[in-house]
């Protein structure tokens, strides 16, 4: 086989390559969660500290993925996948030997803008690479590997943990999967050349990073001060004009990075929504897990991971069904069923309590990413197959950063609903105590634990539980409303039904430029 610019591509290596590569950013995700526990110990970092050393990466994920496709075109893609594998090698290697949860937090974000550059580049390349006939399967491939890498960081993070490693080592596992895939892509991936259109536009990126990140810091910071405080809603109703103002900038732009206009197309809609809200679940769900299973029932990091497995098994499981699904029943009834089984996911939950067999749990989770895996291909086929071929690119830009943002908002609302109903109903079952005790309850569940008080323990373990059941029935009403828009929605039957069974074929520029 050959590539566009005539030289001999191994297929096979070349795919491997890059789904080695798009496996790092991936793992680099979701790896830290079963590690946050340990971070507080060593690090005694507070649990808003928690939740930047997720949404940090994501937030600079999101932002720059609107430029990643330009860049590409600009300067080679295969070079812009070098330099970026590089510097997320680099930047995460360096971030597993810090101890200032401060600094942890600017490199995470710096791992994230590398990231950017390698996701959306490694599709880009299978577009260029594959011809129509195979392209399918490779794309089939890189998603799988994607998912996968999503569902397995808890299980190595967890494994490397109780192996007695410091939490620095999930990262270190991560930056070896880089250097790997680098290694990979310099011995496998053809140069392909530049087109040279590329137009850098860095105020849109600009503007989203600066609109994502005060939404987020001010959801984030709902934990401490709750959201009648000034410092939590100002920021956020700052955040939510900055985003405004970049759409309404970007409608007016004859070439925009962020295409709102796509959603004037109902299934394209449709699938946003649902693959947004959806990543917004599975990505608190992660968070709020790591507690229940590591501090209240005290399972070791690599018993957490195992009982995440699940998640990759409810994957593999939905991925066939999914495509059989989408060819009998259409894409939309597809979505729609595998939101409901979120939904059902979301809301069982509320049976977890202190000494729930940990089968039920297992099963929960298997339901919830089964119901993932019905939405995750049937949502993004039905949004390319609602895009012109020469608008591909920015379909995928704008589909790739809204799923970002839903991860992002996912650990910062769930989050912050967690934490702060956890920290009124442990002072309002602790009234009597002394201060001391009082004070560390509420700014953990862990604290609490360490207290050693018996009366703190248990209102902490009530208190946690409680407002974990709360949280999971906010995660079931936000799949209510993907479930509402996905059924209300009017999308053709006709596509609906005939999308998982092509796939369309972009033109060159649209190849290019998004990825």
């Amino acid at each position: 086989m050959r590539d566009t610019a005539g030289s001999t591509v191994r297929p096979a290596a070349a795919l491997f390559a890059l789904t080695l590569t798009v496996s790092s950013v991936l793992l680099g995700s979701t790896i830290l969660n079963v590690a946050l526990p340990t971070m507080q110990t060593d690090l005694g970092a507070s649990t808003t500290e928690q939740q930047w050393f997720l949404n940090a990466y994501t937030l600079t994920f999101a932002g720059f993925l609107l430029v990643a496709g330009n860049a590409g075109d600009r300067w080679g893609l295969k070079r812009l996948l070098v330099w970026g594998s590089a510097a997320f090698a680099v930047t995460t290697a360096v971030a597993g030997f810090l101890d200032s949860p401060l600094a942890i937090i600017v490199l995470r974000a710096l791992m994230g803008v590398a990231a950017a550059t390698i996701m959306p580049t490694t599709l880009a390349v299978i577009l260029r690479i594959f011809p129509a006939g195979d392209r399918a399967r490779a794309i089939a491939t890189w998603a799988a590997a994607s998912g996968l890498s999503i569902s397995l960081g808890p299980l190595l993070g967890g494994a490397l943990l109780s192996a007695d490693m410091w939490w620095g080592s999930v990262l270190e596992l991560v930056a070896l999967f880089a250097l790997l895939g680098l290694a990979a892509t310099l011995a496998w991936i053809p140069a392909i050349p530049a087109s040279g259109r590329g137009e850098l536009r860095m105020m849109p990126v600009a503007g989203s990073l600066a609109g994502i990140g005060l939404l987020v810091f001010g959801v984030v910071h709902a934990t401490d001060d709750g959201w009648a405080y000034p410092g939590t809603w100002l920021p956020a109703a700052a955040g939510v004009v900055v985003l405004a103002g970049l759409v309404l900038a970007e409608v007016r732009h004859r070439e925009p990075l962020l295409d709102v206009g796509l959603f004037r197309r109902p299934s394209f809609t449709v699938a946003a929504v649902a693959l947004t809200l959806g990543s917004f679940v599975v990505f608190g769900y992660l968070y709020f897990t790591t507690f229940y299973l590591q501090i209240l029932r005290g399972y070791s990091p690599l018993r957490t991971g195992l009982l995440l497995i699940p998640l990759s098994a409810g994957l593999v499981a939905g991925a066939p069904l999914s495509r059989v699904a989408t060819e009998r029943f259409g894409a939309r009834t597809t979505i729609a069923t595998g939101i409901a089984l979120m939904t059902a996911g979301c809301a069982c939950i509320t049976r977890l309590g202190g000494h729930t067999a940990a089968g039920w749990f297992v099963a929960d989770a298997f339901v919830l990413q089964l119901g993932f895996a019905l939405v995750l291909a049937p949502g993004t086929t039905l949004a390319s197959s609602s895009v012109p071929a020469e608008r591909a690119g920015a379909g995928s830009a704008l589909l790739n950063t809204l799923r970002q943002l839903g991860s992002a908002l996912g650990v910062a609302v769930l989050g912050s609903v967690l934490w702060s109903r956890y920290s009124g109903a442990v002072l309002d079952r602790l009234t009597g105590s002394p201060a001391g005790v009082r004070r560390a309850a509420a700014e953990s569940l862990a604290s609490a634990l360490a207290t050693g008080d018996r009366t703190a323990t248990e209102a902490a373990e009530a208190a946690f539980l409680g407002a974990m059941h709360v949280t999971a029935l906010v995660a079931a009403g936000v799949c209510g409303v993907a479930l509402l828009v996905t059924l209300c929605v009017r999308t053709s039957s006709r596509r609906g039904r005939t999308v998982a069974a092509r796939t369309p074929e972009p033109q060159r520029a649209g190849a290019d430029r998004g990825a």
